[in-house]
């Protein structure tokens, strides 16, 4: 009896050392490194906002995490890419992205530019909280994989 309950004492402590380190940025930086992402580079925005930019599967995506606390532990994180492209946008491209976001779950898909301006970016974010037993795993990061797939093909597909 005794044995079971410091077993189960020792996993809940790891599961909380595991979630704590999870919504640190230096952690999160680490398992990326450890998983399938390439130049991995943090950078504090500052005291409250770190964001880390890392490449996989030949995209360039940024995590930001936000609302840090003294300890560097973040509750609110984004994972995002964007795409630069060349030209004004169009009415069909702010079309093609609130089409995105009106038949995709997860995922917000994008448009940052004026039809006046010569370029623009859209992109697709992924907003989550690391609290209570949320994580920011590699289960989360696979998960925006998914979501930018989703994005790229929509993005590609005519009509």
């Amino acid at each position: 009896m005794l044995k079971s309950l410091a077993l189960a004492l020792a996993a809940a402590s790891m599961a909380f050392t595991a979630s704590a380190d999870a919504g640190n940025p230096d952690a999160v930086a680490v398992m990326l490194r450890n998983t399938d992402s390439t130049n991995v580079a943090i950078e504090w925005v500052d005291d409250t906002i770190a964001r880390i930019d890392a490449s996989r599967d030949g995209y360039n995506y940024s995590i930001r995490m936000m609302d840090c606390n003294a300890e560097k532990y973040c509750v609110s994180n984004m994972i995002f890419a964007t795409f630069d492209m060349a030209g004004s946008p169009a009415l069909a491209d702010y079309m093609k992205v609130n089409e995105y976001n009106d038949s995709y779950p997860f995922g917000r898909a994008f448009l940052i530019g004026q039809p006046d301006e010569d370029g623009y970016v859209i992109g697709v974010d992924y907003t989550f909280m690391t609290s209570d037993e949320n994580m920011l795993g590699k289960e989360e990061v696979d998960l925006f994989f998914v979501i930018l797939d989703s994005f790229v093909t929509h993005m590609q597909e005519e009509g």
